[in-house]
């Protein structure tokens, strides 16, 4: 990336500190075998980490990635080397290849990176695990999540990864607030995986989508014959979670009837099922989250004060895409990973494309970037010619119904329902399904929601 660019990116990002913005890195032996990189630099030139780090350097020239390898150079001149490298996917990156020395004065390791250094590195004695922190080996990136689809490339989510490893062991709760779209659920799993717990269940739920008269019997079951229609007793959700983890997402939207019910839970570590007469133990760890301000929530007497401090023992805030530059790069090359395998595709991202990505604020966050490069593959777009807002509308599934309805007598009207409907169910998706927040955001009442989705389905379905 350019000088240039690499400032456009910042301003746009509100970006200041260099480790938050992308950088290509190469850590080689003295064969140019490639030993530590990482995402972006796969990015540049079109292949997985994964196959990237099986490679040598000159293998990537031979198979026409590049023209030169600027630390094949620093290894055979013992000296250090910049040049700006074109790769063949556009990218025109300033690289500077620094070998680091043995005592006697052979070639140990050449670290090759886009980021300009101050100095030179040591002569000699230098642990290759320090040279960038913000970058990481196959090993490393097991030990850091990405083995479960938790990408953490900035120093942001680094920091919460090492939080989540200093507290998976114990039962403390913990509340991750961020918003929709940030990967709460990601982090949740996260300790859940690294926690003693792991051998038992991880039940979610989420809090939003339960309508509040079925709330009580979801959360703490009911007995035979509790209401009509009970054939049977069913334990609720609390008891599925015994002796695993508890996952409460969309907090906030829990009725304060069953929030004074779920305190007790909390106190007591026993549950009452609906109809029931007797309290049955249980043992589960409680993981909690939250879009909202929970603390606004409670000096508006919208949500108890007393269980905002039960469950915010350990807080955890994951901020949003827009401030994780390096978490985008990270995603974009898993999602792209994830959905080629899923479809069989080999969609690859040239500079351009990735560069309108970069520079995106993604109010969705993760979601809607999973979203956004799952139609990319599906519909096999080889580059990115909408704005923001038009992606957002889903055109190229307006112009498709449009080419499709151009021999019948569709009317505007339903052309309308239809362009409605599909932003309303983005919207809804960028939420969750959270009606509730998706009307605040599109400025109507939550039934309008649903009936306007209606008159589209009866469009599309001919009724």
């Amino acid at each position: 990336m350019k000088k240039k660019a690499i400032e456009k990116t910042r301003n746009n990002s509100g970006v200041q500190d260099i480790n938050d913005l992308p950088s290509t890195l190469f850590v080689t032996d003295a064969k140019g075998n490639i030993l530590i990189s990482n995402e972006f630099t796969a990015l540049t030139i079109g292949i997985s980490l994964d196959e990237l780090l099986k490679m040598n350097v000159q293998d990537l020239v031979k198979a026409g990635y590049y023209k030169r390898s600027i630390t094949m150079e620093a290894i055979e001149t013992k000296q250090r080397v910049s040049r700006t490298i074109d790769t063949n996917r556009g990218f025109h990156i300033k690289s500077t290849a620094i070998p680091i020395l043995q005592k006697d004065g052979e070639v140990q390791l050449v670290v090759t990176t886009s980021n300009e250094y101050n100095g030179k590195f040591p002569i000699f004695d230098v642990d290759p695990n320090i040279l960038n922190k913000s970058n990481k080996s196959k090993e490393e990136a097991k030990e850091e999540g990405t083995d479960i689809g938790l990408v953490a490339e900035s120093l942001a989510m680094k920091q919460i990864v090492k939080v989540c490893n200093q507290i998976a062991s114990y039962d403390s709760k913990v509340l991750i607030c961020g918003e929709s779209g940030t990967g709460k659920e990601m982090v949740a799993r996260y300790i859940y995986r690294k926690s003693d717990r792991m051998q038992g269940p991880f039940v979610s739920i989420n809090c939003a989508a339960i309508p509040p008269s079925l709330f009580e019997q979801e959360l703490f079951g009911y007995e035979k014959g509790a209401f009509a229609g009970a054939s049977e007793e069913k334990k609720g959700i609390i008891e599925l979670a015994n002796d695993g983890v508890l996952f409460l997402d969309e907090i906030a939207e829990m009725p304060l009837d069953l929030q004074a019910k779920l305190l007790r839970v909390i106190d007591n570590n026993e549950v009452r099922r609906v109809g029931g007469i007797r309290n049955i133990p249980i043992n589960c760890r409680i993981i909690a989250a939250t879009n909202r301000d929970l603390w606004k929530l409670v000096k508006k007497g919208a949500f108890r004060e007393d269980l905002y401090y039960r469950i915010n023992v350990i807080p955890i805030h994951i901020p949003p895409l827009r401030n994780r530059k390096l978490d985008l790069v990270g995603l974009i090359s898993y999602f792209l990973a994830e959905f080629n395998q899923k479809y069989g595709e080999k969609l690859i991202l040239s500079a351009d494309e990735f560069h309108k990505m970069l520079k995106c604020d993604w109010p969705g966050n993760a979601r809607e970037l999973r979203n956004y490069i799952e139609r990319l593959v599906v519909t096999n777009q080889e580059s990115i010619q909408q704005s923001k807002e038009e992606t957002v509308t889903d055109w190229f599934a307006i112009d498709h119904f449009i080419k499709s309805n151009m021999e019948k007598n569709c009317s505007l009207k339903d052309f309308t329902a239809i362009v409605e409907g599909r932003y309303i169910q983005h919207v809804l998706d960028t939420f969750n399904g959270n009606a509730t927040e998706a009307a605040k955001k599109l400025g109507i009442d939550r039934s309008v929601i649903y009936r306007k989705l209606k008159r589209m389905d009866n469009v599309l379905g001919g009724k």
